[in-house]
């Protein structure tokens, strides 16, 4: 009875040892196929209405937004995606992947 005992509590205490980390995604998702409509000239409303708003948009340079993606698994990085979009007089200017 006493062994049992033991050697249950042993793999209790072994099993709450192990660690278990979650895959953590965060930014904007964007798919290939959104990332091909993108033209120069389109207006910041139109690129808001095909991508979303941008997880970054600085407020001392308006005319940069910034699509950012990474999924981390078991708490290493497994992908990551930037895009970051160039506005001249509100329309789109230049397309920058990282």
């Amino acid at each position: 009875m006493k062994k049992t005992l033991l050697l249950m509590t042993l793999l209790l205490l072994l099993s709450s040892c192990a660690i278990y980390k979650l895959d953590i995604q965060q930014g904007n998702t964007i798919s290939e196929q959104a990332i091909a409509e993108l033209k120069q000239g389109m207006s910041k409303d139109q690129v808001k209405a095909l991508l979303g708003t941008p997880l970054l948009a600085d407020s001392f340079q308006n005319n940069r937004w910034d699509y950012v993606f990474y999924l981390n698994k078991a708490g290493k990085q497994v992908e990551r995606k930037d895009l970051v979009l160039h506005f001249s007089d509100n329309q789109l200017s230049r397309i920058q992947r990282k």
